[in-house]
């Protein structure tokens, strides 16, 4: 606990990273609005409400991005010496550093993907999936988006500990999650590798949990098993981070 807050300390003393806090459901909230006001009102009846609520997902995940290597690459290359100096115990400055990277999104999270769904709903008045909000798919597709967005945390946390540079880690994130979705937008290819394509993808894969009912998706899987893609994206970077932090930070 006294690594954890100490680790809190040196991210909230420092305001260039403090901001990046509330941008997040920020950034959900009104991508989403502007989103869903872009619909055309002769589409509505064909468009996923739900999903559209929730698009915003596609700017904050950015803002997940940022805060995660900024509880983490921050530190690097200088002080991350000192921190190990005071504490040598590898194991807890990584637990450390992955809850509150965790924490802050998973925190901020579900209010963002809340008030983006209250507020794409506001804004649309028809939709093919108009669930009611006592609906189990809509809040599924809810809490999943912030359950994507904890995902995200972690991954970026194992990519910081990995590259250990602020600019690199966050080029290597982003171009993770978005590459993948826009060269199947550049690139013409054939169904099967389009759908492999979107298999492997950790953006793709995990937002298939927004899909609801019969309204369809951009992701072959199903909602669960899309999640699970980006946990093994997040796990496998995490191990690896740990495996650079425990033998090559000195």
């Amino acid at each position: 606990m006294r690594t954890l807050h100490g680790e809190w300390t040196k991210f909230r003393t420092v305001p260039g990273q403090l901001w990046t806090l509330p941008a997040l459901p920020l950034a959900m909230i009104v991508c989403t609005a502007l989103i869903a006001a872009g619909a055309h009102p002769e589409q509505e009846g064909t468009l996923d409400v739900t999903a559209l609520s929730l698009s915003g997902v596609y700017f904050a995940q950015a803002v997940a991005v940022l805060v995660a290597v900024a509880v983490v690459s921050a530190e690097y290359p200088r002080m991350m010496r000192t921190t190990l100096a005071a504490n040598p115990r590898r194991g807890t400055v990584f637990t450390a550093k992955t809850l509150l990277a965790a924490g802050a999104v998973g925190v901020l999270a579900l209010p963002g993907v809340t008030g983006a769904l209250l507020t794409g709903r506001a804004v649309l008045t028809g939709g093919a999936a108009r669930l009611p909000l006592s609906s189990w798919p809509l809040w599924r597709a809810t809490l999943g988006t912030a359950v994507y967005l904890l995902l995200v945390a972690l991954l970026t946390t194992g990519i910081a500990l990995i590259v250990r540079h602020a600019a690199a880690a966050v080029g290597t994130a982003l171009t993770l999650l978005y590459g993948p979705y826009l060269a199947t937008l550049i690139i013409e290819m054939p169904d099967h590798a389009l759908h492999l394509v979107q298999k492997i993808s950790p953006m793709t894969a995990g937002l298939a949990v927004q899909t609801v009912g019969g309204a369809g998706g951009t992701s072959p899987w199903s909602p669960g098993a899309g999640l699970a893609v980006t946990a093994v994206y997040a796990a496998g970077a995490l191990v690896a981070g740990w495996g650079m932090l425990r033998w090559r930070d000195a």
